[in-house]
């Protein structure tokens, strides 16, 4: 859970061209999401949502349904 969420952990989905990013930090929100990961998002153009995990997937789907290009990376555990 610690370090969390790092850039390289997104780069796949970042070169897909999505323009927000849903982090879900799991069920009890144990996954860290450093601020250096939510920079590299920002610098990229990204809109950034780290949530609950249960909360990210219904804003995802909400995203997506909206034609959204939304990428999106859950922990779901924890």
């Amino acid at each position: 859970h610690s370090p969390g969420v790092q850039p390289a952990d997104l780069e796949e989905v970042v070169k897909k061209g999505v323009k927000t990013m849903v982090i879900g930090r799991g069920m009890s929100e144990a996954l860290q999401v450093p601020l250096s990961t939510v920079d590299y998002l920002k610098k990229n153009g990204i809109d950034v949502l780290v949530l609950q995990t249960e909360k990210a997937v219904a804003e995802y789907n909400v995203l997506a349904a909206q034609g959204v290009k939304v990428g999106g990376v859950f922990h779901s555990t924890c």
